[in-house]
């Protein structure tokens, strides 16, 4: 036996207007009620940034016991990784906000999403070449690579941009033993070169040339002093060497060493931050990143650091010494998943009960007085 039922011809305007509601409100409800969640890799950021904010504080210590007293309107934040303006090992211009920028220990964070984007794992070998014009990015960079278990092999340059690394008696590879020494990193360089121009000092005074000379002397570093191609090939040769024949899963640029990024048109047309596939005139490039990318290994390339601070949410400058762990590259303000399932089937299930079925018309006839009078209602 069939049944048999009413419904009307056409959907009731009020029961459209009720549905209607619900999804105005819904909308604003789910806008409005959100929820904090943690990103991804967190434990892994959040210990990779404690790092860096420890080994930051050493190297703040260390230059006031070298007398170099921070400069506020200079380092707001009162890191002390902003260096000087000027001094006999600052090899070129630097960009000011870029370094007021990376004094900032949740950069650390943002490598463990760089490396992880690029596969880096566990037991990897990561080949490294960095300046010493950014020396809290330096730091961040092995905190993160070692958090993450890689294995990194680096090769530095001695002189340093504006406002590095470039306070004579603590240069980067001197800030670099400081902290190893300390146990608070496990990461050293394997061999330095003396940066600047054409990456053997060309431009730098005599005792500007002497200062870092010394400096890889006292640290123990083979020093690299060649012509570009050449220095070139000798890095190449010294990552695969200290590989020990395993393969190289990632290279990173940090500064703009011109052997590293191949010249200024390297460092130009790389983009700032993972690059997974070679750049379009990537044949009129010559330098460590453009051969490693040659061969298909990502090259991860660090220069702007404000533009990277601004695409992750961190304050360029900070104004303060950053809070660690804050930010939306640790903390997202995501949607209530829970509350947007239960609004979204509300709405479903309301359309469903008043287009597709009788319920919704036989819910709103006992919500509604009788007719007494008027046409007969179609029936289905």
């Amino acid at each position: 036996m069939k049944k048999i039922y009413w419904r009307p011809k056409t959907v009731s305007r009020t029961a459209l207007t009720l549905i209607a509601s619900v999804a105005v409100a819904g909308l604003a409800i789910v806008e409005n009620v959100r929820v904090e969640r943690k990103t991804r890799y967190y434990d892994e950021k959040l210990a990779a940034t404690e790092m860096a904010a420890r080994g930051m504080e050493k190297l703040y210590l260390t230059r006031v016991e070298l007398g170099y007293a921070i400069d506020p309107t200079l380092d707001p934040g009162r890191s002390g990784m902003v260096g000087l303006t000027n001094s006999p090992v600052t090899s070129m211009v630097g960009d000011l906000p870029s370094k007021l920028a990376s004094a900032n220990p949740n950069f650390a964070a943002i490598f463990v999403d760089m490396l992880k984007e690029t596969g880096v794992q566990e037991g990897d070998v990561v080949a490294v070449g960095i300046s010493g014009s950014f020396p809290a990015l330096n730091l961040c960079m092995f905190s993160a690579l070692e958090t993450l278990g890689a294995k990194p092999i680096v090769i530095a340059s001695g002189s340093s941009s504006q406002w590095g690394a470039n306070i004579p008696e603590l240069l980067w590879i001197d800030m670099e033993r400081i902290l190893y020494d300390e146990g608070i990193i496990k990461t050293r360089s394997i061999a330095a070169s003396l940066g600047g121009d054409n990456d053997r000092g060309l431009g730098l005074p005599e005792n500007g040339i002497e200062i870092i000379r010394k400096s890889i002397e006292n640290n123990k570093l083979p020093l690299i002093e060649k012509r570009v191609k050449d220095s070139a090939d000798e890095r190449m040769k010294l990552y695969q060497q200290n590989a020990a024949q395993k393969p190289i899963k990632c290279y990173i640029n940090i500064g703009g060493g011109v052997v590293s990024t191949g010249r200024a048109l390297g460092k130009e047309s790389f983009k700032t931050g993972v690059n997974l596939l070679p750049p379009p005139n990537i044949d009129q490039i010559d330098g460590v990143a453009p051969r490693f990318i040659r061969e298909g290994i990502p090259v991860i390339h660090i220069v702007n650091a404000a533009l990277i601070a601004e695409q992750n949410g961190l304050p360029v400058p900070p104004t303060t010494y950053p809070e660690i762990g804050s930010g939306p590259v640790f903390i997202v303000n995501d949607y209530n998943r829970v509350l947007t399932a239960i609004l979204l089937v509300l709405i479903v299930g309301g359309l469903y009960g008043f287009i597709r079925s009788d319920v919704g018309f036989r819910l709103l006839r006992v919500a509604s007085p009788k007719k007494t009078s008027g046409p007969p209602e179609p029936m289905v």
